[in-house]
């Protein structure tokens, strides 16, 4: 036993020292994968980041196909990020048709309309001016509106019919 010491006994690794070693070795190939798939770079690295995330938390069931998971699994992520991708740019596609088809159909004409409206109100005699305000821009019923004024339900109801039908006169103008 002479030529036994304890330097020449080996450690297995640590979980951190094996999986740093995974990393530096895959790491280069999956930015590379995952560049090609996405056509872009920054997107392939949040998604390899990601990917080395969740390998990190799998690392002990995974040992031997760590490499294939890896793969795996940054691939269908970037297929589920370019679909998502997509789907925003359908939607983008939508807001712009939404917003030409606004213009196209007198949105602005709407808006002054709407501008008018707000004017008259604004206008009104108090207390039906606060009473339209509280019940149809702060959306508070009648009984919290005549809660907070101090008055009843009822009078809140025929201040109310009368703003509406001081409003549809002036419109109407």
């Amino acid at each position: 036993m002479a030529g036994l010491s304890i330097f020449n006994i080996r450690r297995k690794p640590t979980k951190e020292e094996r999986f740093r070693e995974f990393f530096l070795s895959m790491h280069p190939k999956l930015i590379r994968y995952a560049t090609t798939l996405m056509g872009n770079a920054d997107e392939a690295k949040d998604i390899v980041s990601e990917m080395f995330g969740r390998a990190w938390e799998e690392f002990d069931s995974l040992s031997a196909e760590a490499n294939a998971w890896l793969y795996t699994a940054t691939r269908n992520a970037c297929l589920n990020r370019l679909k998502h991708l997509k789907v925003e740019q359908t939607h983008i596609e939508a807001i712009v048709l939404a917003t030409q088809a606004d213009v196209d159909n007198g949105y602005w004409e709407h808006e002054a309309l709407l501008q008018k409206a707000e004017a008259i109100a604004r206008s009104l005699p108090e207390p039906t001016c606060t009473i339209l305000r509280l019940c149809y821009w702060e959306k508070k019923t009648y009984q919290q509106v005549a809660e907070q004024l101090g008055i009843s339900p009822d009078t809140v109801k025929k201040h109310i019919s009368k703003a509406l039908r001081m409003l549809r006169e002036e419109m109407n103008r």
